[in-house]
């Protein structure tokens, strides 16, 4: 790290321990409820820690001097209509919660769909419900607080509205939990750390869908976003994320799923917006008969930075794996995909694909991929690859000869480079707000 660089991260961790005083100030008698007790833990270890460099083989390509150089606040408190929040849902029945500037707005949230069996709950009232409390801490705290990850402990000591969702066994929601979260212009960049703990019990299923939008191109904010997922045996959970964040923004993602045997999780992540950022997703496959899907699909533009970063532990036999990762990066923008897949030793019979493929449409643009194996058991399959083109000019052509422009024909052979990935999400509206997303980027 050069001189320059440690005295910007020091100047940077002065200027949240202030903040973080300023918000303990003014707790009056909630300085000592648990969530803040919690809460000043984390900050207390992000002091220990030290903030990622391009240094450590995993931020190789990224840097956070430009994220880190901000004077932060966490409170913008802006008030919106549901009109305005309407054309962020997407079209058929959802349990919606809304966030704003990262509080949890209930008056724009709705959760009639809400099945009673189903708990959501913000986590700070859950550190004190007697049925919860301690799952919270052993699977929530105690994992944060064990945690190497100096933005982990940025999020856990800055958190307002984590969020505790929780689904018995035996129980199927089919209506999906839809968390919308808006981001305004502020006079000062605001620092929000949304938080989601998921825990699914034996043979449940459920859906949850987080979708990042600012109602501003040009505002500066940093969404810091740490979820964690739990499903006990034979649970299956979807986790999708679309982000659109601003192309003035900063987002990093860290989520974590643990599967159980039997389990089944599947993550799909589309970037479309932000000026950096960064995905860390990872999956343990903690017992036999599990599987984990990994899709993701990203579209850079302008000076964009989007870092996928991902991790499945094979550590028991008879697992699945699959991992697909699309993206196009145009003008100055910058791609990274580093996927790791670990196979251990008394993982037989495990089968893994992964397989990351880029489009570069411009000179100035660049993508950096590296997906890798590491294998010690010795009956499994297993396979990953990488590719890295630009779009078939013949194929341009002959869209050009049946009447469409270029800007069409273009558009067109994108798409379909993206789609393998898109039919991945397993719900049509969904699906179809992804699909109108994406052309609406190739457009503009």
């Amino acid at each position: 790290m050069s001189a320059e660089t440690q005295d910007r991260y020091i100047e940077t961790k002065a200027q949240l321990t202030q903040l973080f005083q300023s918000v303990e100030a003014s707790l009056n008698g909630e300085s000592k409820h648990p969530f803040h007790t919690f809460r000043r833990k984390a900050m207390d270890k992000l002091q220990d820690l030290s903030f990622p460099t391009r240094r450590d083989e995993d931020w190789k390509y990224t840097s956070l001097n430009r994220l880190l150089v901000n004077q932060y606040t966490n409170q913008a408190p802006v008030q919106l209509t549901a009109a305005q929040v309407a054309p962020y849902n997407f079209d058929g029945q959802v349990i919606r919660l809304v966030f704003v500037n990262g509080i949890w707005d209930q008056d724009l949230s709705d959760l009639s769909a809400k099945p009673d069996f189903l708990v959501i709950e913000n986590i700070k009232n859950t550190m004190a419900d007697d049925r919860y409390k301690e799952l919270i801490e052993k699977e929530w705290t105690n994992w944060a607080l064990e945690s190497n990850s100096a933005l982990v402990a940025l999020n856990m000591a800055f958190a307002q509205n984590g969020l505790f969702i929780h689904l018995p066994a035996n129980k199927v929601v089919e209506t999906p939990v839809h968390c919308i979260h808006i981001n305004t212009k502020t006079e000062q960049p605001l620092l929000a750390s949304p938080q989601m703990f998921v825990t699914a019990g034996q043979s449940a299923q459920l859906t949850i869908i987080d979708s990042f939008y600012s109602m501003d191109i040009d505002a500066v904010y940093f969404n810091n976003i740490v979820n964690r997922f739990i499903l006990e045996p034979n649970a299956v959970v979807y986790h999708y994320k679309l982000q659109q964040e601003s192309m003035d923004a900063y987002q990093i993602n860290h989520t974590e799923a643990l599967v159980k045997r039997d389990g089944n999780f599947s993550s799909f992540v589309l970037d479309l917006g932000g000026r950096i950022v960064r995905n860390n997703i990872s999956a343990y496959l903690g017992d036999t008969g599990t599987h984990t899907n990994l899709f993701g699909g990203y579209l850079g533009k302008g000076e964009q930075h989007i870092d996928s970063q991902t991790f499945i532990d094979h550590a028991h036999p008879h697992c699945t794996s699959n991992e697909l990762y699309k993206g196009i990066l145009d003008d100055k923008s910058n791609g990274v995909f580093n996927g790791k897949v670990l196979v251990h030793k008394d993982a037989q019979k495990t089968n893994a694909y992964q397989q990351n493929s880029s489009l570069v449409l411009s000179e100035k643009a660049q993508m950096d991929t590296k997906p890798q194996l590491e294998i010690f058991a010795d009956d499994v399959r297993c396979s990953h690859g990488a590719t890295i083109g630009q779009l078939d000019e013949s194929s341009v052509f002959y869209l050009k000869s049946r009447g469409l422009n270029n800007a069409q024909a273009r558009s067109m052979l994108q798409h379909a480079f993206l789609i393998e990935v898109l039919e991945n999400i397993h719900l049509d509206s969904l699906r179809e707000k992804a699909e109108n997303l994406v052309f609406a980027k190739f457009e503009s």
